[in-house]
């Protein structure tokens, strides 16, 4: 049975979390599509999804909303069988997703080559409508701001901008240059210009905060085998909550090499809570999704092979060291 700790922690959590305003609702089955409906097979039907989000406070009317929204932007794409919906990730919102999977699922210490990679926007033949999706999708991707229309980061895939710039017609018509500090005893120093093309001093107090929040119950659930919560509609919704707020100050974190993050970063820290919490409650929620949710064929079967070691990597015994 939960502890009467864990249990506390749960009403508190969903409390808090169903004040949040519905306009938040779109971000959030994003949320449940990358964590939950992809590691089934990447389709629902549009009543489990229903389902899945009333616990939290969500009615059926702004989940039809927020999926209408997702689909006129490109994020979802349905189909329609007799009278029900059925809804999975367009083929652009499953990279997005692939991307951030690696980094909440399967996190590694970025390394550093002592370069940035720099890419400039300002040339010829690109439209004002581009040059704003340009810069859209560059902070997405965590690039900086250095200069109107070129953009820095010191470590991010070179390649993923290059499917980026595909996707958006542009390959021909920008500059992509690598560049490192010409004199180190001269000019700004490499952690000064972090600090002036990223906002780290605002991102380090949400982690923070984001720790404060979920320390407790990472307590309550101390000692426990992995996946031993005994608790599966907690589970669920617990599992819901914990990977959104997660990956909502994640899409804000430009990634950045250790070396140029503060010694005491809470990111850390945040990561390591959050290993710890979706191992103990994995199972749990993983049964009442399987027992809830549907796609065309019916109810969910097991994880995919592809996403079936989330967090396998991850030291759960630091979380409660700070």
């Amino acid at each position: 049975m939960p502890t009467p700790a864990f249990q506390n922690r749960c009403r508190t959590l969903l409390r808090n979390f169903r004040n949040e305003p519905p306009s938040k609702t779109p971000s959030l089955i994003a949320t449940v599509f990358g964590d939950l409906v992809e590691a089934h097979g990447g389709e629902i039907w549009l009543g489990s999804l229903t389902r899945l989000l009333q616990p939290l406070g969500i009615s059926e009317r702004l989940v039809r909303t927020a999926v209408y929204r997702l689909s006129q932007d490109g994020t979802l794409e349905g189909t329609r069988i007799g009278r029900r919906s059925f809804y999975r990730l367009s083929d652009t919102a499953r990279r997005r997703v692939d991307h951030f999977d690696r980094r909440i699922y399967h996190f590694t210490e970025p390394e550093w080559d002592g370069e940035w990679r720099l890419l400039f926007a300002g040339t010829r033949g690109i439209s004002a409508e581009q040059r704003a999706e340009i810069r859209k999708r560059m902070l997405w991707l965590g690039y900086g701001v250095v200069a109107p229309n070129v953009y820095g980061h010191p470590n991010a895939s070179v390649g993923v901008l290059w499917q980026l710039l595909d996707e958006l017609g542009v390959t021909q018509k920008v500059t992509i240059m690598r560049a490192s500090n010409y004199d180190q005893a001269h000019g700004l120093g490499t952690r000064e210009m972090v600090r002036q093309c990223f906002d780290i001093d605002t991102l380090d107090r949400q982690y923070r905060a984001f720790n404060r929040r979920y320390l407790p119950l990472a307590r309550a659930l101390e000692g426990r085998a992995t996946g031993a919560c005994s608790d599966p509609e907690s589970s669920l919704l617990l599992r819901i909550i914990l990977i959104h707020e997660y990956r909502r100050i994640l899409l804000r974190d430009p990634d950045l090499p250790t070396p140029l993050l503060p010694e005491a970063w809470s990111g850390r820290q945040a990561h390591a809570l959050c290993a710890a919490i979706y191992r103990a409650i994995e199972a749990d929620s993983d049964a009442q999704i399987r027992r809830i949710c549907e796609n065309r064929r019916g109810l969910f079967g097991r994880v995919v092979a592809r996403h079936a070691a989330r967090f396998s990597t991850d030291r759960a015994a630091q979380v409660t060291a700070n």
